[in-house]
């Protein structure tokens, strides 16, 4: 008697503990919706900045020592790389400015393939000026117009821009309330279906949305038309050419809270787990529930099996 209860205790205890083992092995896909994604460390961050035909050198060389100083590991890429493999390596991919035409003719169809599926399968893509529109033209990563301010000469020139403190993407709430920042052969995006973009920095002069974010398909996206990129008055953006203008600010740490967003919001978020949430929790009960009832199902029949 003692010998038979011995072995459904210890039968019902090795149900028990499979289950608790199930139980423990899926119970962090399902709490992943219910917490706040700590940010990424951008220094596990792979980018790319674009260094082809078609790119300023100074837009080029402000764009990486942008993108250095945040803390990601940072190089350049051109077709040929792009062609061969490289976005395979890489969580962002950055356009500076200067020719979009170029930009696309270098890549080409497969180039242009090879980017937009880079994106919509969770990287990044960033892109400013030529970057932005070439994203826009050529990517169709964003639907819209992008238009010059009316008025522009063409020149250099400091030009104000209002920032989006309300954004429902990057957390801009701590930012000053405007910028000054270079135009340079700038424009300002208009877009077909703006519910589907997040503005980060609007000109004053026209309320024309100059930066802005947005996602697709898995990944995300940022353009942007003037060039926060170059520090006027200050050579940690490696370039000297702007330096005569007085500005006096630096956008660089909007700009990081921007990169982290795009990051952030990719397929390594948690939060896109679809086991995550209510919906894991019944999962996890209703395999349990199977393995108690199967497991008793199994020991019911082998004692009447026995038993005849």
């Amino acid at each position: 008697m003692n010998s038979i209860f011995s072995k459904k205790l210890g039968r019902g205890a090795f149900f028990f503990l499979v289950s608790l083992a199930l139980i423990s092995s899926l119970l962090p896909l399902t709490t992943n919706r219910m917490v706040v994604q700590a940010q990424t460390d951008l220094a596990e961050i792979h980018v790319g900045v674009y260094n082809g035909l078609g790119a300023d050198d100074d837009c080029t060389t402000a764009l990486y020592n942008l993108l250095a100083w945040m803390g990601p590991t940072v190089t350049y890429v051109d077709h040929t790389s792009i062609h061969t493999g490289i976005l395979n390596t890489l969580d962002m991919l950055a356009f500076p400015g200067g020719s979009p035409n170029l930009y696309a003719e270098m890549c080409g169809d497969l180039g242009v393939q090879l980017i937009r599926q880079f994106v919509e399968n969770g990287g990044s893509y960033f892109g400013i000026c030529g970057g932005g529109m070439f994203a826009t033209w050529t990517l169709d990563l964003f639907q819209g117009v992008w238009t010059p301010l009316p008025g522009m000469t063409g020149t250099y020139e400091l030009i104000a821009l209002e920032v989006n403190q309300a954004s429902t993407g990057p957390d801009l709430s701590d930012e000053p309330a405007t910028y000054q920042v270079l135009y340079w052969g700038s424009h300002y995006f208009t877009p077909t279906n703006p519910e589907n973009i997040i503005p980060v920095m609007s000109y004053a002069a026209n309320d024309g949305i100059a930066l802005c974010v947005s996602r697709y398909g898995s990944g995300t996206t940022f353009i942007c038309g003037p060039h926060p990129e170059f520090e006027e008055g200050s050579d940690r953006d490696g370039v000297t050419r702007f330096d005569y203008l007085a500005d006096p600010d630096s956008e660089w740490n909007l700009l990081e809270k921007v990169a982290q967003w795009l990051i952030d919001e990719s397929p390594d978020n948690p939060n896109l787990n679809p086991l995550g949430g209510f919906g894991g929790i019944l999962l996890v009960v209703g395999v349990t529930i199977v393995i108690v009832v199967a497991g008793t199902a199994f020991f019911l029949v082998r004692r009447r099996n026995r038993a005849g």
